[in-house]
């Protein structure tokens, strides 16, 4: 009977979605990048991911190229797996977003922050422009009991015309939006929370398409973010690449004042690469890995893999996306 009405009334359909939404409130993460879509939701009592590649063409340097196909694309695989009365919270790809960690030399701002920030307009030597980018402005503390001098924050940037593509796609997908974050902040919480017990500086090591980053964390924030142009990917580790990690480690560690803590990793990327990094950063004495190949760093019990991918959990996008996804997924 119920299938007739809905023949004859298909609004009641969409009235029974938008109901479910409303009762169940299904939180749904979904990190989005130029290659695929990575999904967690809690199924029963299991998290539960997602790993879809996507068609060449569909996303380009992190912007959606198809908007409409990619919000079908998106809106098919969450009825398919049944995730109608989804909410979806949405971490923008590694391309859409700039992070600095400001200083208040005359103390926290009496105004907002962010208009604060639009209104001293310093120079972050970032390619994006305060005026065509929304800001977002956080008060930050040191990790343990530590008080900085002067009242720190964490500024992200993110380009506008990404922003409202991506709501684009979500819109096409015909699904509630109720947060955006940019993957990396996500993934830092995650490595802060996993490397709260040790006490010195911190060296993020990180790969995505290829590319590795190294960011600095001093008391668990951060301080440096640097692109290296030296390259790794299986095979044999290249000497050039230790060596400007190490060139960069002693700059930064040149401009720190008074004794430089202990030094430890955190290496993000694939098994492989994971392994013979982590092996030849110990054996030159520059410090412990804590990242030991773990992917989902929160909480005891990793996401179950649902869907055709046997081979996620060896690769790079696996490394990234899971510790995003366990920093968002901790943030509620």
């Amino acid at each position: 009977m119920l299938a007739g009405l809905r023949e004859r009334f298909p609004q009641l359909e969409q009235l029974q979605a938008m109901a479910e939404r409303w009762l169940l409130k299904q939180r749904v993460l979904l990190v989005v990048d130029e290659s695929a879509l990575v999904m967690l939701w809690k199924q029963g009592e299991r998290l539960t991911l997602r790993h879809v590649p996507l068609p060449q063409g569909l996303c380009r340097a992190g912007m959606p190229t198809q908007r409409q196909a990619l919000g079908e694309l998106l809106g098919d695989l969450l009825l398919d797996i049944g995730l109608l009365g989804g909410q979806l919270e949405m971490l923008l790809p590694m391309q859409a977003c700039q992070w600095r960690l400001l200083c208040w030399p005359d103390g926290e701002p009496e105004v907002d922050q962010v208009k604060a920030l639009r209104e001293l307009n310093p120079e972050l030597n970032w390619p994006l422009s305060l005026s065509e980018s929304y800001l977002a402005v956080s008060s930050v503390q040191l990790a343990g009991s530590l008080s900085p001098p002067t009242p720190l924050s964490l500024a992200v940037a993110t380009d506008r015309l990404m922003v409202h593509a991506w709501i684009d796609v979500v819109e096409a997908a015909d699904l509630p939006l109720v947060s955006l974050e940019w993957m990396l902040t996500a993934a830092w919480r995650a490595v802060r929370v996993a490397s709260q017990h040790f006490e010195g500086d911190l060296a993020w090591l990180l790969k995505h398409h290829g590319h590795w980053r190294l960011v600095l964390l001093r008391s668990g924030l951060p301080e440096l973010d640097h692109a290296l142009s030296a390259s790794f990917d299986g095979g044999d580790l290249k000497q050039d690449l230790l060596q400007e990690l190490d060139e960069v480690l002693q700059a930064w560690r040149l401009r720190s004042e008074g004794a430089s803590p202990p030094l430890a990793w955190w290496v993000t990327a694939a098994a492989v690469d994971q392994q013979q990094l982590c092996l030849a950063l110990e054996s030159q004495g520059q410090g412990e890995c804590l990242s030991k190949q773990k992917l989902w760093v929160v909480g005891e019990e990793q996401p179950a893999l649902e869907g055709p991918e046997p081979d996620f959990w060896q690769g790079d996008c696996a490394a990234l996306a899971c510790l995003a996804l366990a920093g968002a997924w901790e943030q509620c």
